[in-house]
């Protein structure tokens, strides 16, 4: 029981360390922000930070497979969902968008420093993102199998086309505007989806 309250401790305070690296790592840019920086951020000396990570690398793997995985498992659950294929598309764009807005210097460094990964992690994390990009290519697949719409372009343009909307939104949603990330989210995709031929 001690020893889960201490690795639950631990956890908790190693998620601190990956959150003050978000914040360090999108302010400064991966690679003039050091671990100094985020020691600082968290008021620890350098030597504590070490006891939670290995290094600046081990961090940004760390971010990389967050935000992967969480998008992975969001967008499985939501085409695995009962409803119309243009439902669970409409879902799975509106989504992208409100995690985007809501992470937005997580989603900054995402984008922006995806080069500074070892190359040795590069191809894993690749495969990874383009498991959520097929989860999108079934659901569209199912879309027009059923008769539900078709396409203008091919599955693959199309697809490119919506994340590259949904994913842009990182460098231009304002918190303090008139619209949550949900609401946004719901937005851009009936605009995304609003051209569809049924």
């Amino acid at each position: 029981m001690v020893g889960q309250r201490v690795a639950l401790r631990q956890e908790a305070r190693r998620r601190e360390v990956l959150e003050a690296a978000v914040a360090v790592f999108s302010e400064r840019g991966y690679r003039a922000a050091s671990m100094a920086d985020i020691a600082a951020t968290l008021g620890m000396g350098k030597a504590s930070l070490y006891h939670y990570v290995a290094s600046k690398e081990e961090v940004l793997i760390e971010l990389y497979e967050d935000v992967l995985r969480e998008s992975v498992i969001a967008a499985r659950r939501i085409a695995s969902a009962d409803g119309t294929a243009l439902e669970a598309l409409a879902e799975m764009i509106a989504d992208r968008v409100a995690y985007t807005c809501r992470n937005r210097e997580l989603l900054r460094i995402f984008f922006e420093e995806e080069a500074e990964l070892p190359a040795r992690h590069q191809a894993r994390l690749i495969s990874v993102r383009h498991e959520y990009e097929e989860t999108l290519l079934e659901v569209i697949a199912a879309g027009e199998a059923a008769g539900e719409f078709s396409l203008s372009t091919t599955p693959t343009i199309f697809v490119n086309t919506l994340l590259g909307a949904a994913n842009w939104t990182y460098k231009w949603y304002q918190p303090q505007g008139p619209l949550s990330p949900e609401e946004l989210g719901t937005q851009i995709a009936a605009t995304l989806l609003a051209g569809l031929r049924s």
